[in-house]
């Protein structure tokens, strides 16, 4: 019970991300005869110089046949990759007693202020689903079939709510609260959220478009009243009782774009695109930043002028008029 209540104060995904980083750092250790629990700061030294250069042994490949990890050469691991990598190490070496902490030395300190100056730093962005192009994949799919009318609302909800694929994979029956004009979606748990809190969608006026009204008729096709609202489907293309994945939901949004001639990955469209897409539509409908903020969850405004600087908003620049 204790391990249970030790381990609730983070999230499992970040759990994941750490047994990650831990498994690439132990390979990559063993690969060079380093203890990986007796390692010193210059070992760190040169473990981040080989995650940020081309062609070094710097990432894991994983083989679902043999049930394998393969340490492998590839290209330079993004700054972000590399300060998380360090951030886990930083802890597991604390876990063990390391006294003084060698990822937390000066000297690597001062490695990791060289690795960022060298590597590029402009934070790779989702291609957004605005409003445009929403409506015309909404136009696209049709309702017949329970995977259609499924993804078809999948769209319009995380859109509407700007969700990312982990809020869309955990939203239950129970926890849709329908009205007429608009709905709230309960989530126990989000992103950086550890207590219950509710998104709320508004209705919109064409019914083949509108959230709620595709929610109504999505959960009478359903027919359950608790349990997952997004659910697999078996071969005959009908309901299971399991829930989708995360990745799972970041695949039909890129494969229903793609439906529509938009690419996917690599810049275009990906799981993000539904809550990039609210949020770039409503900041250029000239929507407050305060209550854009209420619908994405964040927290901090900072964030949100990200997405105004990458849509080259310019109509309140204290420039205008000047010249």
């Amino acid at each position: 019970m204790l391990d249970q209540v030790h381990r609730a104060r983070l999230s499992e995904k970040t759990w994941q991300a750490r047994r990650s980083d831990l498994r690439q750092y132990g390979y990559w250790c063993q690969a060079h005869g380093i203890n990986p629990e007796r390692a010193t700061d210059a070992d760190l030294c040169l473990w981040m110089t080989h995650m940020a250069c081309e062609g070094r042994p710097n990432r894991l490949t994983y083989n679902p046949h043999s049930g394998q990890s393969t340490l492998v050469s590839g290209p330079p691991l993004s700054v972000r990759s590399i300060r998380r990598r360090l951030s886990t190490l930083k802890w597991w070496m604390s876990q063990q007693g390391r006294s003084p902490n060698p990822a937390a030395s000066t000297l690597v300190q001062d490695h990791l202020a060289g690795v960022v100056r060298l590597l590029p730093t402009r934070p790779k962005r989702a291609k957004g689903l605005g409003s445009d192009p929403m409506a015309q994949l909404m136009l696209q799919l049709e309702e017949r079939e329970f995977v259609d009318l499924r993804d078809k609302t999948l769209l319009a909800v995380g859109f509407a709510g700007a969700l990312r694929v982990s809020d869309l994979a955990s939203l239950r029956i129970e926890d849709v609260r329908l009205y007429p004009n608009g709905a709230n979606l309960g989530f126990e748990t989000r992103k950086r959220r550890s207590e219950f809190s509710q998104v709320p969608i508004v209705s919109g006026q064409d019914p083949s478009r509108c959230p709620v009204a595709l929610l109504q008729r999505y959960m009478i096709r359903l027919g359950a009243h608790q349990g997952p609202l997004f659910r697999r489907a078996n071969r005959n293309r009908q309901p299971l009782a399991k829930p989708l994945h995360p990745s799972s939901v970041a695949r039909i949004i890129m494969k229903r774009a793609q439906g529509i001639g938009i690419e996917a990955s690599h810049g275009g469209v990906s799981g993000h695109s539904l809550r990039r897409g609210f949020i770039d539509s409503a900041l250029l409908k000239g929507a407050p930043i305060s209550e854009v903020m209420k619908i994405s969850g964040h927290r901090d405004p900072k964030t949100l002028m990200l997405y105004l600087d990458d849509l080259g908003h310019f109509n309140s620049h204290p420039g205008q008029g000047l010249y």
